[in-house]
């Protein structure tokens, strides 16, 4: 029987037409208690709370319907796993232990994976009044468990500073069409998989210098331009 989480998942994705994937192996599954390193994702919905102030409930429904329908697709398209949802926000999980070996490292193919997700996320828009959305990126350990009411079930809790981290960083940085990293974790991981465009080109990712966030030191943000930039 699958997972409530994994039920969640399929819900998505068969809403989506995603039947197949709605169909496979559960990924979701409880593997057994670990510390293991992984990536945490907020994902959520540009200028959401104003939008909602005459909104509604059906509006706001096919809004977050649509949301989690396609933000859930990109996570079974690039391996992540959903965790919970807060509100207009989706967390997710990118780790090791989802692929049954938990203790191995945050490795490049990971990141990538990381990479594409959060790009896919970013670069779209949803509901009829086409909102945008952000993603905060945060690496470290994750603790995962089994508490009383989840024994004997594929259920699991799971917690670590990384969650700590990426909501803070939501919390801290402007709304808007980007992705934002802490500059450590950015340099360690993800600067390898930043592309320079060719002479020509019209690319879609404008990147910015370091910026200093009150509290959380130096975060790097890569902003999604609609129109495309030229690159000379």
């Amino acid at each position: 029987m699958p997972s409530r989480r994994q039920e969640i998942v399929n819900c998505y994705l068969r809403q989506g037409g995603h039947i197949k994937e709605a169909a496979a192996a559960d990924r979701h599954l409880f593997r057994g208690p670990a510390i293991s390193k992984g990536v945490v994702v907020r994902a959520d919905l540009n200028g959401y709370s104003n939008w909602t102030q005459d909104r509604s409930i059906i509006e706001r429904v096919a809004l977050l319907n649509d949301f989690f329908t396609k933000v859930i697709e990109y996570l079974a398209k690039y391996g992540g796993i959903y965790f919970r949802d807060e509100g207009d926000c989706i967390v997710a999980i990118f780790s090791p232990y989802f692929n049954q070996v938990p203790y191995a490292p945050v490795d490049d193919a990971l990141c990538q994976k990381v990479d594409a997700f959060c790009k896919e996320v970013v670069s779209k828009q949803y509901g009829t009044d086409r909102l945008t959305a952000k993603a905060s990126v945060a690496v470290g350990k994750i603790v995962i468990y089994q508490k009383w009411h989840e024994r004997d079930t594929d259920d699991w809790s799971a917690e670590g500073y990384p969650f700590v981290r990426a909501i803070r960083l939501e919390q801290a940085v402007e709304s808007k069409q980007a992705i934002y990293y802490f500059a450590d974790e950015y340099d360690g991981l993800f600067k390898k998989y930043t592309r320079q465009a060719t002479r020509g080109e019209r690319y879609y990712w404008q990147q910015y210098d370091y910026i200093q966030v009150q509290g959380l030191g130096r975060v790097k943000l890569f902003e999604y331009i609609p129109e495309g930039k030229i690159q000379l």
